[in-house]
C-alpha cells in the first residue's frame, strides 16, 4: 500500500469523525422553552433552563390582550397576569401573537408553552391538555343589536339564529349546542360588524370582553341581551405530562390571589375583582 493511499484513508476517517461530532452538536442545540432541553427533562426543568415561559396570545382581544394605542406595547389583563405568574415561577414571560384559532395548535407544535388568552377548560380540551387552576371568573353573554329584533332573552333563544363566532372558541361550541348556525369571524370586532350589518343575529362571548368593548365604544349599536352565572372563565393549558410545571404555576396563582396581586390587576381593567370566586 502506498504512503499516499494510507494518508487518504486517514483523512477520510478523520473527516467522518468530524461529521459525527458536528451532527451531535446540532442535535443538542435549543431554541427556547417551548421546544428546548433534553427529552428527559421535565416541563418545569425545561422552562427553568430556558429562563422563560412562552405565552401565546391574540394581541387584539381587549382588555385581555391588546396593544396600547399610544405606545403600541402589548398589554392587557392576561398579559399582566402572565408576567406576574412567570416572575413568581422564577422566569421571564415571553409573548407570541397569532389568531385565536392558531394558539392551541402552536402549543401542540411546541412553538409555545401555553396560551394566555382567556382559554376555558372544556372537557374536550382537558382530554388534550393539563390545565392550571382558574385565574379569571366571569360570565357568558348573548349580544344583539340594541333593538334586539329576534327578542333574545336567554341563551336558549339563540336556537335557529345566526351566531358570529371565532372558529374554535368555546362560545362557538356553546352556540352550536344551543342550535345556532355559525357565521365565522376572527375576533369580537368582526362579530360586532356582523351583527350591525345584519349578517348575524347574535354573538356569544365573555361578559368582561363585551363590557370593556362597550366602555371603549359606548355608542356601538349592541347590547347584552342575556348572561349566565359567574363561573371559572380562564385557565392556562399546557401539554400533557407537564405536571410539575402546572403545579408551579398553580402555586404562583394561589400566592398572587392571596397577596392581592391578581385583585389589583383585575380592578385596573374591570373596576372589580374577577380573579377569584
Amino acid at each position: 500500500m502506498s504512503t499516499n493511499h494510507v494518508i487518504r484513508k486517514a483523512v477520510a476517517l478523520l473527516s467522518g469523525v468530524a461529521v459525527l461530532f458536528s451532527l451531535a452538536a446540532c442535535g443538542s442545540s435549543s431554541a427556547g422553552s417551548a421546544d428546548s432541553g433534553s427529552t428527559s427533562a421535565s416541563a418545569l426543568e425545561q422552562v427553568k433552563q430556558a429562563g422563560k415561559i412562552v405565552f401565546a396570545t391574540e394581541g387584539t382581544y381587549a382588555p385581555f390582550s391588546y396593544h396600547d394605542s399610544k405606545t403600541n406595547e402589548l398589554t392587557g389583563y392576561d398579559v399582566e397576569v402572565a408576567k406576574a405568574i412567570a416572575k413568581e415561577v422564577g422566569v421571564k414571560a415571553e409573548f407570541a401573537e397569532g389568531s385565536f384559532d392558531s394558539l392551541l395548535a402552536g402549543v401542540d407544535a411546541k412553538k409555545y408553552d401555553t396560551v394566555a388568552d382567556q382559554i376555558s377548560a372544556t372537557d374536550e380540551r382537558k382530554a388534550k391538555y393539563d390545565f392550571t387552576e382558574p385565574y379569571t371568573y366571569s360570565y357568558g353573554v348573548v349580544v344583539t343589536t340594541k333593538d334586539n329584533p329576534k327578542g333574545v332573552k336567554s341563551f336558549d333563544d339563540v336556537k335557529g339564529l345566526q351566531a358570529a363566532e371565532t372558529g374554535t372558541s368555546n362560545w362557538n361550541k356553546t352556540a352550536q349546542e344551543k342550535g345556532a348556525t355559525i357565521v365565522q369571524v376572527n375576533d369580537f370586532g368582526q362579530a360586532v360588524d356582523a351583527l350591525t350589518t345584519g349578517r348575524a343575529d347574535v354573538t356569544l362571548n365573555d361578559g368582561l370582553a363585551v363590557l370593556d368593548y362597550l366602555k371603549q365604544k359606548p355608542d356601538a349599536n349592541i347590547k347584552i341581551a342575556a348572561k349566565t352565572e359567574k363561573t371559572p372563565a380562564a385557565q392556562l393549558p399546557f401539554r400533557k405530562g407537564s405536571d410539575d410545571l402546572v403545579k408551579a404555576v398553580n402555586d404562583a396563582i394561589a400566592k398572587l390571589q392571596k397577596d392581592g396581586t391578581l385583585t389589583k390587576i383585575s380592578e385596573k381593567y374591570f373596576g372589580e375583582d374577577f380573579s377569584q370566586e
